[in-house]
């Protein structure tokens, strides 16, 4: 998300604003009305990926923590006869696969489908073009930096999706603490930045640490279409 070339000095990155509603365990609001996305002539400086209630600015910096240990035995898995079905969205103008039977929250283009420890998103919002891998490493890496309980960034690359170009971002975060017992887990988050005529979708799939959820996260980002 280079500054120069979007004019994005002042926003808050697309991955930044997934922390709020994934790793801080937040819930998306059901907004009372909802309207498709138009990035058609918005200042890109203006608009922003905003999801889970979080604000189009800068969130305040999360309190440093260690790294809390990996479980011995992640209860991450997803069960091999997990059923995917399509999710579109109008507001978002996008269609992608989701598992199953797994708590659902939206709030305009914008949805979080949730079950245990594992989170998946998509986020939408305007952007004046493509990021790029060195785009993410200076912009938004040092935001996650800020952001994200514990972060540790295990790669940036580009690669290509059926849906078009993106930039993958790997990275391990602690999850926020569990309402009743307060314990929190490590978790493993993959964030794919996919970007269209004007928008642009992260999809980030955060899972416990050391769970083989590998083939499903190439199912889920792979899934990803464009419709409008």
């Amino acid at each position: 998300m280079n500054t120069a070339s979007r004019g994005l000095a002042g926003r808050s990155s697309a991955l930044a604003l997934f922390v709020a509603g994934t790793l801080a365990g937040g819930a998306i609001a059901h907004p009372a009305t909802a309207a498709p996305l138009d990035c058609t002539g918005a200042p890109a400086a203006a608009t922003a990926v905003v999801g889970s209630g979080a604000p189009a600015t800068h969130p305040a910096a999360v309190p440093t923590q260690a790294p809390v240990g990996p479980e011995q035995n992640p209860p991450g898995d997803i069960p091999d006869n997990q059923a995917f079905v399509p999710y579109a969205s109008a507001d978002g103008g996008y269609v992608i696969s989701m598992p199953e039977g797994w708590a659902r929250s939206e709030d305009g283009p914008n949805v979080r489908f949730a079950d245990k420890l594992h989170t998946f998103t998509v986020e939408v919002g305007c952007a004046a073009s493509a990021p790029t891998g060195d785009s993410v490493k200076r912009i938004d890496v040092p935001q996650l930096v800020r952001q994200v309980p514990a972060f540790e960034l295990v790669e940036v690359k580009t690669i290509t999706l059926p849906a078009g170009p993106a930039v993958l971002v790997r990275y391990r975060a602690n999850s926020a603490p569990d309402d009743v017992t307060g314990k929190q887990y490590r978790l493993d988050v993959e964030c794919y930045e996919v970007f269209k005529d004007g928008k642009l979708a992260a999809i980030s799939l955060a899972v416990p640490a050391g769970s083989d959820n590998v083939d499903v996260a190439a199912l889920v980002s792979q899934s990803f279409r464009w419709t409008a």
